[in-house]
């Protein structure tokens, strides 16, 4: 089927509900990736929401982190775990607010989806520190973020979603066949265009275009395989749904550039498990 791409398009920026970033949250992607910043710029713009203040106080001194010393200021928060950490976390908890549904149904569905989002971003992350990785907190939100365009199938496309799972239920075939037979694109190619248009920077884009086909993501595709091994991991964890009850075939590239031990796999989803059961409590 030839890929609707007007359509696609149409999803993302003509839908006027479709929801765009906080100014808070927006503001503070401008000062991390400005390099005269300092920790007292990025403190000041987020002690004006208290909300925000309190959840990043909170997740900081959560097991997560697992910092040794009680962490009482947003300005020794983000000494200790980094501007990027800050803005990711950040990011991380505005996205679950912007899509939250109040319909019981379609909650518990899209709370699945977000137990899935969660394993994944948690396992990119335990796979990169296992792979010594730079940024780390970066793997995590591409892990959170890969999946977002199921998300907006869910609450933009609602007749074509239902199609979507019958065709899962029926067939037993991985959501991505199902939308690209019903849609003529995927939630890999929402989920880009919606990334595009929060402005998120250009790896995180190319990870979420291309977790499925890792080797499509260009000078980002180590990241994406990263990705696209967690997303497996976490299927295998049942840690939420990812909206089919298969796990995706391993991308060949994948596996051999990342040159993971095969004696090393029982860890890192061990690791899975746990730190998915400390952070779910805190998002």
């Amino acid at each position: 089927m030839q890929k609707r791409i007007p359509d696609l398009k149409r999803i993302v920026a003509g839908i006027d509900d479709l929801p765009t970033l906080p100014r808070t949250v927006l503001k503070i992607t401008e000062l991390v990736n400005d390099p005269k910043s300092s920790a007292k710029d990025l403190a000041r713009v987020i002690t004006d929401d208290q909300i925000l203040t309190a959840r990043l106080l909170k997740l900081v001194n959560s097991s997560f982190y697992g910092l040794p010393q009680r962490i009482s200021t947003v300005t020794g928060a983000i000494v200790l775990i980094g501007f990027d950490a800050i803005r990711n976390l950040l990011l991380t908890t505005s996205v679950f607010d912007l899509f939250a549904d109040r319909n019981k149904k379609k909650h518990q569905k899209q709370e699945q989806f977000w137990d899935h989002s969660l394993g994944c971003a948690v396992g990119a992350k335990v796979i990169g520190n296992y792979l010594r990785y730079d940024n780390i907190e970066e793997l995590f939100v591409a892990g959170l973020l890969h999946d977002i365009g199921k998300i907006v199938e869910m609450m933009f496309q609602p007749h074509e979603f239902s199609k979507i799972a019958a065709a899962i239920s029926r067939e037993n075939i991985l959501m991505i066949e199902a939308e690209i037979r019903i849609l003529g694109y995927s939630h890999a190619e929402i989920g880009k265009l919606l990334a595009e248009k929060w402005n998120l920077p250009s790896k995180l884009v190319q990870i979420i275009a291309h977790h499925h086909q890792p080797t499509d993501a260009g000078s980002f595709a180590i990241e994406a395989a990263i990705v696209h091994l967690a997303d497996i991991f976490c299927r295998a964890l049942n840690m939420g749904s990812g909206g089919d009850d298969k796990i995706p075939p391993m991308d060949r590239f994948a596996w051999e550039s990342l040159k993971i031990q095969t004696n090393a796999i029982e860890g890192i989803m061990q690791t899975m498990h746990d730190e998915y059961g400390d952070i779910r409590s805190f998002i």
